[in-house]
Formats: C-alpha cells, sequence, structure tokens
C-alpha cells in the first residue's frame, strides 16, 4: 500500500489537520509507536544487527517524516533534537499550549448555562450535556 506524503507543510494555521495527516503517516511508516511511547526506547539486548538497524531506521524516519513536512519558520522549535518524540512533543506544546485557562474554559461554559423559562428545555439539557462532556474531556 502507498501512502501520499504529500501533506501541506505545517503552518501557524493549520496544526489541526497537519498532525491528524502526520499520525497517518507515522502511522504507516511503523513510526507512530515511538510518538505514542508503546515501543521501547532501544532494541532488545539479543537483537540481531538487522532489527538493530531496523529499529533505528524507523526512529530516525519519524524525525525525518515530521522536520520536512514543517514550513521553514517553525524548524527552529525541533533543531535542538533529532528525536521525533521531542520533535513531536515541542510542536504539540507550541500548538497546545497546555495552560490553567485553557484547562477551565469548558467549566466555565458549562456553569454559564442557565434554563431560560420559555425557551426550550431540550436545548438547555443538550447545552448541560455538550458542557459536561467538554469538561470531563479537558475541554478537547
Amino acid at each position: 500500500m502507498e501512502v501520499n506524503n504529500q501533506i501541506p507543510v505545517l503552518t501557524q494555521n493549520n496544526w489541526n489537520t497537519w498532525e491528524h495527516d502526520m499520525q497517518v503517516i507515522l502511522m504507516h511508516y511503523g513510526c507512530w509507536q515511538f510518538i505514542i511511547q508503546t515501543k521501547p526506547e532501544e532494541p532488545d539486548e539479543g537483537a540481531t544487527y538487522k532489527e538493530t538497524y531496523d529499529f533505528q531506521l524507523r526512529k530516525d524516519r519519524c524525525y525525518t517524516l515530521i522536520y520536512t513536512n514543517i514550513s521553514s519558520d517553525l524548524k527552529n522549535l525541533i533543531t535542538e533534537s533529532t528525536d521525533g518524540v521531542v520533535a513531536w512533543k515541542k510542536l504539540k506544546d507550541h500548538f497546545e499550549p497546555a495552560t490553567r485557562a485553557r484547562d477551565i474554559q469548558p467549566l466555565d461554559l458549562f456553569f454559564e448555562t442557565r434554563y431560560q423559562p420559555g425557551k426550550m428545555s431540550g436545548n438547555f439539557h443538550i447545552s448541560c450535556k455538550d458542557g459536561g462532556y467538554q469538561a470531563t474531556r479537558g475541554g478537547s
């Protein structure tokens, strides 16, 4: 199966779509396990040369796929490392900062929801349900 590596490069405005597209490419090349850290940092001690080489190749490919698919003005964010996991985390932190204000936003939305007599109660129920769901997911 051939995967189209030609996705739009990451810019300041397309993180959400780029993140998903890059995840698919990394999964295709067997590199996504490094990002979500389900693979060990190093191959087993008894691994053959071929297994060790393949492991290192996939680990390097993880970084190169990320690096080659971001715009030149964002490359300075990840040039300090050659590790794909570190690069992904730095990009994610840049585009999805984990601030207290961002985490509390869905709770504010939920608690601002008020029942208004004369309005359809179904809308109030849906607002409460949506706000509660966002609060449990941390706003995402």
